[in-house]
């Protein structure tokens, strides 16, 4: 039983990989900075953005795969809730790459990796 799931929130479905095989996120400075008159710098102090970067889901069901792949290309936002590490829960829309692919672990089975370019919302 998986410990992540990814909802979409127009109700189009949701997935639940195996597993989150990798996860990066960054946080962008929205500071606005300030050259002043006598050579100093001012700041305006604003909160940084909400974190974007790419979650890679595993499956090992090709069909699973390919439905989730779909799923995140449905033009809506997503939450995502993790039984592992409550951390990376988050509610997300699309943002950049997503890709799909494959890798053989030998000659019966196959792991699949769907990676998905995320903008925290």
């Amino acid at each position: 039983m998986s410990n992540h799931s990814i909802t979409a929130s127009n109700g189009a479905g949701s997935t639940s990989p195996l597993a989150v095989a990798g996860y990066d996120a960054s946080r962008q400075s929205r500071n606005v900075i300030h050259d002043l008159l006598d050579g100093s710098i001012g700041v305006s102090f604003i909160a940084p953005r909400p974190r974007s970067g790419d979650l890679v889901t595993v499956y090992t069901d090709r069909a699973e795969a390919f439905a989730a792949y779909a799923l995140y290309a449905e033009e809506t936002s997503f939450t995502y809730t993790s039984g592992d590490v409550t951390e990376l829960g988050m509610t997300f829309v699309l943002d950049g790459s997503l890709d799909i692919e494959a890798e053989a672990i030998d000659e019966e089975q196959t792991v699949w990796y769907v990676r998905v370019g995320y903008q925290e919302v």
